[in-house]
């Protein structure tokens, strides 16, 4: 039997746990509150005390907490030589590639395999069947033993190969593509509200996939608090994407300026109190002037 490890049980890693457990695998779980683990552990999940101790429990490790630095804290207990011998452990919260090649460094001196993978899907999306990517790269080896446990979590699961920061590096790069379609999709809104043209005409011409649509149809009603009618993320939380976009620009030393810029729009409707609405509120800074 497989026995896996799984840290951090917020929507996203409770999903995770679960679908261990639905693939008949040993898990232990470790939350920072313990609370959140019960629903698993009445499942057959066994709880850990720590997080380190967690991870020394499953041959598979599978990371879901905030960044880089909650994971490395966690886990203080075994960043030492030989502790992590024979484990593979599988950052999967957000990251830059600069963070997954530092935190594939610490896990291979204390012994174990690393792989840094990002999860293009929802939790409600998470399972065997789903069609949305899963991608993990790093330690082939690493990917060997871990397979039987990503396997269960999408349908689509993509090894990159040996570079460990390929997922981080493809993930910001398709938020990148997002932030400066939502910016797009903003000011092509201001063309037609000054021209009189029609938002709906626009969002059934418009063929760039089915969000450019649902944020014509949002701005097109002014329902822009969250979940009003489509999910997604607050424009704070896209504030916040650019802040790592821009951190990776820095870090590799290529040209930031088409970051700088759109962290400059974002940032301002931030300011302008629109932070906790949908990005689609984008357009409410537009027509501040």
């Amino acid at each position: 039997m497989t026995s896996v490890a799984v840290i951090g049980l917020g929507a996203m890693g409770a999903a995770l746990a679960g679908a261990q457990i639905d693939a008949g695998h040993a898990t232990t779980v470790w939350n920072r509150s313990p609370e959140k683990a019960a629903p698993l552990v009445e499942r057959g999940a066994r709880l850990a005390r720590t997080a380190a101790k967690a991870a020394q429990a499953g041959d598979v490790t599978l990371i879901c907490v905030a960044t880089y630095a909650d994971a490395e804290i966690a886990l203080n207990g075994v960043w030492q030589p030989g502790a992590l011998a024979g484990r593979t452990v599988v950052q999967l919260g957000t990251a830059s590639p600069d963070e997954a090649r530092r935190f594939a460094e610490r896990v291979e001196a204390a012994g174990g395999q690393a792989l840094d993978g990002a999860l293009m899907f929802y939790p409600d999306e998470v399972g065997p069947t789903s069609k949305s990517p899963l991608i993990v790269g790093g330690s082939t080896a690493g990917f060997d033993a871990a397979e039987p446990c990503l396997r269960p979590l999408s349908g689509n699961l993509q090894y990159l190969g040996a570079n460990v920061a390929a997922a981080a590096a493809l993930d910001l790069s398709l938020l990148t593509v997002s932030i400066a379609l939502f910016a797009g999709v903003a000011h092509a809104a201001r063309i037609c509200e000054s021209e009189g043209a029609s938002l709906a005409t626009l969002g059934k011409l418009a063929s760039h996939g089915e969000r450019p649509r649902e944020l014509f149809e949002i701005i097109g009603q002014d329902a822009f608090a969250l979940n009003s009618l489509y999910g997604g993320a607050t424009l704070g939380v896209w504030a916040d994407v650019i802040d790592r976009i821009e951190g990776q620009a820095r870090d590799a030393g290529i040209n930031a300026e088409v970051p700088g810029f759109l962290g400059g729009l974002y940032r301002r409707a931030v300011a302008a109190g629109y932070g906790d609405e949908d990005v689609a509120a984008l357009v409410k800074l537009l027509r501040d002037g």
